[in-house]
Formats: structure tokens, C-alpha cells, sequence
């Protein structure tokens, strides 16, 4: 009896030292885990990290960019304030940027996961050859207001509908990169000449942009805007303005045309109407 009390208690001791073996192995590796989480947040708000984050911003717009503030969520993705660009063609800025990272990325994605921004004001020259001219923003308003028939002042505007096939298919006018989501709150935008005169004006402009990889390597993705007002010089006013558009390959498909109030301008056809006549045009004998 005696010889199993002392099997039974080496037992217990080992039971116990493994236990506290174990116990304190996790306590080592969440101190390690913290000490490492504190030293990122640090890193991230240091001037080093800031200069980084704004090389990268210049390097992506193809201008320079000024970065007030960077901080690190809890989940250590990043919140940037007051993104900043001036040039002679413009300017544009950017009050709070939220950037989601993917710690683990599938093979073939990118790191980002999605990018918001709240509150932004943009200017661009419309006659510029700079990376703040008409070479984006102005193919963005004619995607807008040429479907209506509206176009930038000085600027031939081409029929509404023409080009259109399949509910609006047209060459494609760009892209937004690979950011998978893309989403701009609360902008306010204004397009100009070479003498500062105002040509386009919008606020409160939202923008989502939305991209899938597909298996071939291709791309799905979709653009919704959607606008308070649009003014156009010496043309309408528009009120509620709605867009979207989806991009696959080398085409654009308008998905949706629509506005609470055209300002005086002819109510384009819906991308409804367009599908229907095809439909039709098919069933034709």
C-alpha cells in the first residue's frame, strides 16, 4: 500500500510540473506577443514610419503627398489624417484614411483588404497633362454626364447612347488599381480650366469601387457614385444623382442611370429600356 501512495503521489507531482511547465510557457508567449504588439504600435506612430507611409501615397498618386497623422487600430490596420497634395493643376484632401491590411493573403491577392475615406475635397485642372489633370478625373465626369448627353464644357459631347450596346458597354476609360474596395465618403469635387474657372462642380459624392479576380487572372469590378449635386457651367443642375458601372476586361456595362432631378436636362434611357430593345431586337424574325 505504501509503495502505491508514493507511485500515485510522483504522479501527481509530474501531472502538476507538467501543468505548471505548460502554464508557464503561454504566460512567456503572450508577454512576448504583447511586448511585440506594443513595439508595433510605437513603430507606427514614429516619424520614420510616417515618411514611409507618405512616399508610398506619393508614390501611388504620382505626386507629393503630405501625411498629418498615423495611427494604429487595434487590430494594428492603419488610420491616416489629413492626406495632403497641392500642385499648380490642383489639389486634393484627404481628412481621415482607414487602410485594412490582410495579415494572411491567398496567393495572388493583395495585401490590401479594403481602403476608406471620410471627408475629402479635390480640385483638377481639366486641360492639365499632370497627374492631377483630366487624364482620370475627367473620364470619371464624363462617365457621369455623358450618358445623360451632358458633357465638359468646351468639349464635343457625344450622344447619349452612342457606343452603348448591352445596357452601355463602352471602351473601357481606366481603372482603379487592385484595391479590392474602394470606398469615398462626403467628397466634394471641382473641375477647372487653365484659368481656374469652375467647369464641373459636385458635392457630396460618394464613391464605392468593388474588384474580384477571376480565375483567369482577369478582373470584375464595379464602380458606384453617387452625388448630391452636380453643376455644370452654363448647364444643368443635377439632384440625386445615381451611376454605376461595371468593369469586365477591356468594357464598361452602365448598371444604373438615374437622378432625383435632371436640372432642365432630357432624361437618358435607363439601362432597363436598353436591354429590353436588344431583347426585342432578338425575338425580331
Amino acid at each position: 500500500m505504501a509503495g502505491e501512495d508514493a507511485k500515485r503521489k510522483a504522479g501527481g507531482r509530474r501531472t502538476w510540473s507538467v501543468s505548471h511547465l505548460l502554464g508557464a510557457l503561454v504566460w512567456r508567449l503572450a508577454l512576448v506577443l504583447l511586448i511585440l504588439y506594443g513595439l508595433a504600435q510605437l513603430g507606427i506612430r514614429t516619424e520614420w514610419f510616417r515618411r514611409r507611409v507618405e512616399r508610398e501615397l506619393s508614390r501611388v498618386a504620382g505626386t507629393d503627398v503630405s501625411v498629418g497623422h498615423v495611427r494604429g487600430t487595434e487590430s494594428l490596420n492603419l488610420k491616416i489624417r489629413d492626406v495632403i497634395s497641392v500642385t499648380d493643376e490642383g489639389g486634393f484632401d484627404l481628412r481621415v484614411v482607414r487602410i485594412r491590411w490582410r495579415l494572411f493573403r491567398p496567393r495572388g491577392a493583395s495585401l490590401l483588404e479594403s481602403v476608406r475615406v471620410d471627408g475629402w475635397e479635390a480640385t483638377f485642372t481639366a486641360d492639365g497633362r499632370g497627374p492631377l489633370s483630366s487624364s482620370v478625373l475627367a473620364r470619371m465626369a464624363e462617365g457621369m454626364l455623358v450618358p445623360a448627353g451632358v458633357g465638359l464644357p468646351g468639349r464635343p459631347v457625344r450622344p447619349a447612347g452612342q457606343g452603348l450596346i448591352a445596357g452601355g458597354a463602352t471602351d473601357s476609360g481606366g481603372s482603379l488599381g487592385d484595391i479590392p474596395r474602394l470606398e469615398m465618403r462626403w467628397g466634394t469635387v471641382q473641375v477647372r480650366d487653365a484659368g481656374g474657372q469652375a467647369l464641373v462642380s459636385v458635392s457630396g459624392l460618394d464613391v464605392l469601387w468593388t474588384a474580384v479576380r477571376r480565375p483567369d487572372g482577369g478582373r470584375v469590378s464595379h464602380l458606384d457614385l453617387r452625388a448630391e449635386e452636380v453643376q455644370v457651367a452654363n448647364g444643368p443642375r443635377i439632384a440625386g444623382l445615381h451611376v454605376e458601372l461595371i468593369e469586365a476586361g477591356s468594357r464598361q456595362f452602365l448598371g444604373a442611370l438615374e437622378a432625383d432631378d435632371w436640372g432642365g436636362a432630357a432624361r437618358p434611357r435607363s439601362p432597363e429600356e436598353d436591354y429590353r430593345d436588344l431583347f426585342d431586337a432578338m425575338d425580331a424574325p
